[in-house]
């Protein structure tokens, strides 16, 4: 297995989340480790980035909705929120009621605090 390039309680510092929550649900410190990796290995992001290109956004909504529920179990809070972000905005599931402009910026918000964590992660 695979370990983190830094401390995992450095890791949540860095973030900005309490390490104690993250211990207190997950119990191990090797079990924390081994589902960071396994986040990474899960396809939502990407869905969610095809499913943005292709203005699939009932698509969108679903992968955006996922993500927050993983992120959360894993206390990866700024990207559980950002994700619950364009998850609420797209829950209308209508082009017709969304600004692309704004979906895109709610995107991009996703978008940099996943890459953050995945760079920290690998």
């Amino acid at each position: 297995m695979r370990h983190l390039n830094m401390d995992i309680q450095k890791f949540y510092e860095t973030i900005g989340v309490d390490y104690n929550l993250v211990l207190r649900r997950l119990l191990r410190e090797h079990l924390i480790d081994k589902y960071l990796h396994l986040f990474l290995k899960d396809n939502n992001f990407d869905r969610l980035g095809k499913a943005l290109e292709a203005r699939d956004y009932e698509e969108a909504f679903k992968a955006a909705h996922t993500l927050k529920g993983l992120s959360l179990n894993l206390e990866l809070t700024p990207l559980a929120e950002a994700a619950a972000e364009l998850s609420d905005y797209l829950r209308p599931l209508t082009a017709e009621a969304l600004d692309p402009d704004e979906v895109e910026k709610k995107y991009e918000k996703v978008k940099t605090e996943y890459e953050t964590i995945k760079n920290l992660i690998s």
